[in-house]
């Protein structure tokens, strides 16, 4: 498993050194408002997922429209309730390359809209009922639910997350499962690995909206969802710079309020992924301007896009000083969408030994409510990507002095033919994890499971984790002794282990097994096996396996029960098996057998 310098995980000291973050560079807008029930615009919540038997991207996402029952005169009055103001749809989308999208129509809702830029549509769109926010499980072997998903709203705006399975991204089953409530907007997140279901949601906490954890093993029981990660006086600091950046600044979009004494930082989202060994976030921070006459409640802004780091989802590093890593674009010639607010998808997409980061841009302030009256703010967000280098989070940075970087070691003994990297990988503690007890028993345990050492160690001197091992010979030779009647042929076929294979106790104990059931077969219930393990040096072995093959089994006699139309003798007379001959049971039992007339 590969350790970035994302934390300082591995890391014990640097010397003349700084970590420097790497933004990715931006493609621009690969999904735009294109029909009417879109024509606010279009979000992205869950990252494009590749299907392998359709060779397709799918892809679910969010839409924005004006209400089709709004009139001029709802328009100049501004007599609109909030309800009215937009509609919101998730929709569904396909791809062969992750640029390039279609948009079947479904027929699955019902939109009154009969054409858009002289397109006929009547009756058909690609909308699917009720709000998905989808991942995908390829390792669930049941392919109805191959995608599953919690959602926004199920048409009652219910602030409560539900459930809910898919073969192919847009017809859902709802599941009964108790829903989590929360307060906005959430991030979902699956890590195929540990088989472990991420849901992070918006509530209020410290310096307002704040993020707490919810996780499953199941999809169907939820852990009790805890704080993990708010803002704190440093993002206030931060906010404020930020927010005098685009007000002074010309080349960007200015929010529509400017109210110093409301200045505030807090945490919109967290998308959470995993990623060779650990977990990254991409909290989406709102520095909120103030806010907005008349209307409305929440605050204007901007929503930037930074970057953090977790080795247990709990316990959050912020990295690089919280610079950001996907920001704002200049206004320009008026074709980038990401001139406002920013919010990113659940993960990124590996393609062409490449990140895919799916991100939402905003050229306004977030509210869809203003589109209602402002026609200007009709396509005012699509779904754009950035790019960035495999692993290309961060890099450590010197400056005119040498610098240098030590790494926590975990040192290896006693392995003679397995690679060192092999063991670290069966470890569940790395370099830079707190001394966890738990995880170091089963590290343990994950190493035996492999059937290649005889003996394990862990322990931890002098900030050192030291893992000893003594390797499992290798099988020199294998022999067997008194074995009479049964040949070495027959006897070396049937069991698994071989020469130059390593010497695993569980498959002996197999073995053993398969060479008494040999003896059973002809006759020799009493026979036993005895493994002899001969060590030799450079960490060899030879295997006897010690027979005693026994006597044959006989039948001392035989008894019928339940028999009331036919006695004893009748009944021994039709069977094959016979007192006093070799049959297969252990030796001189009787054999009892049952009668129903």
């Amino acid at each position: 498993m590969k350790q970035l310098f994302i934390d300082d995980h591995i890391i014990e000291r640097t010397d003349n050194l700084v970590r420097k973050l790497h933004q990715p560079d931006k493609f621009g807008a690969v999904l735009r408002p294109e029909y009417r029930w879109e024509n606010i615009g279009t979000n992205i919540t869950t990252a494009p997922m590749w299907d392998p038997d359709e060779r397709i991207y799918r892809l679910v996402y969010q839409s924005q429209a004006e209400p089709v029952d709004i009139t001029i005169s709802d328009l100049m009055m501004r007599t609109v309730t909030a309800p009215q103001r937009s509609q919101g749809f998730f929709c569904y989308a396909v791809s062969t390359n992750g640029v390039n999208w279609e948009k079947p129509f479904l027929g699955l809702h019902d939109y009154e809209c009969n054409s858009y830029n002289g397109k006929p549509i009547a009756g058909k769109n690609n909308i699917i009922p009720g709000g998905i926010t989808p991942i995908q499980d390829l390792n669930d072997p049941d392919p109805n639910r191959r995608y599953k998903a919690q959602n926004h709203y199920d048409g009652t705006r219910s602030k409560k997350k539900k459930f809910a399975v898919s073969p192919d991204c847009f017809n859902w089953e709802w599941l009964d499962v108790p829903p989590i409530p929360e307060v906005g907007t959430s991030a979902f997140s699956y890590d195929d690995e540990k088989g472990l279901f991420i849901l992070t949601v918006k509530r209020r906490g410290p310096y307002g909206r704040s993020v707490y954890l919810t996780t499953s093993e199941d999809f169907k029981e939820w852990t009790e969802p805890q704080l993990i990660f708010n803002a704190d006086e440093l993002d206030q600091e931060n906010g404020k710079e930020r927010i005098a950046k685009f007000f002074e600044d010309p080349a960007y979009s200015s929010p529509g309020a400017n109210r110093p004494e409301e200045y505030k930082t807090d945490v919109y989202q967290l998308p959470v992924f995993p990623y060779e060994g650990m977990y990254i976030g991409m909290p989406t921070m709102f520095h909120q301007s103030g806010k907005h006459p008349p209307m409305y409640e929440n605050v204007d802004g901007r929503k930037t896009i930074e970057l953090a780091s977790s080795r247990d989802l709990r316990n959050w590093n912020r990295v690089a000083s919280r610079h950001p890593f996907i920001e704002q674009s200049p206004l320009g010639d008026g074709s980038a969408y990401d001139t406002g607010q920013l919010r990113a998808a659940n993960q990124p997409v590996i393609r062409n030994n490449e990140l895919w980061f799916y991100y939402n841009g905003n050229r306004h302030r977030g509210l869809s409510q203003r589109s209602a009256w402002d026609r200007e703010y009709l396509d005012g967000k699509a779904i754009c990507l950035a790019k960035l280098r495999l692993d290309g989070f961060v890099s450590l940075k010197g400056g005119i002095e040498l610098g240098s970087v030590l790494t926590k070691p975990i040192v290896v003994e006693g392995n003679q033919r397995i690679e060192t990297d092999t063991i670290r990988s069966y470890l569940l503690i790395q370099e830079g994890d707190l001394f966890n007890r738990r995880r170091i028993d089963q590290s343990l345990k994950s190493l035996y499971a492999t059937g290649y050492f005889a003996d394990l160690s862990i322990k931890l001197k002098d900030k050192t984790l030291v893992v000893k091992v003594v390797e499992n010979p290798v099988i020199n030779r294998i022999a067997f002794e008194g074995n009479l009647r049964v040949e070495d042929e027959i006897l070396i076929n049937e069991v698994s282990l071989k020469p130059r294979v390593v010497f695993n106790r569980p498959k002996v104990q197999k073995d053993v097994e398969k060479l008494l059931n040999i003896y059973r077969v002809n006759g020799r219930y009493a026979a036993t096996v005895d493994p002899n393990v001969i060590l030799l040096p450079q960490n060899r072995a030879n295997l006897v396996f010690e027979i005693d093959e026994g006597p044959l089994t006989k039948v001392d006699s035989i008894r019928f029960i339940g028999n009331k139309t036919f006695d004893d003798g009748d009944l021994k007379s039709v069977i094959s098996t016979k007192e006093d001959r070799v049959e297969l049971f252990k030796s001189h039992e009787n054999l009892n057998i049952s009668v129903t007339n």
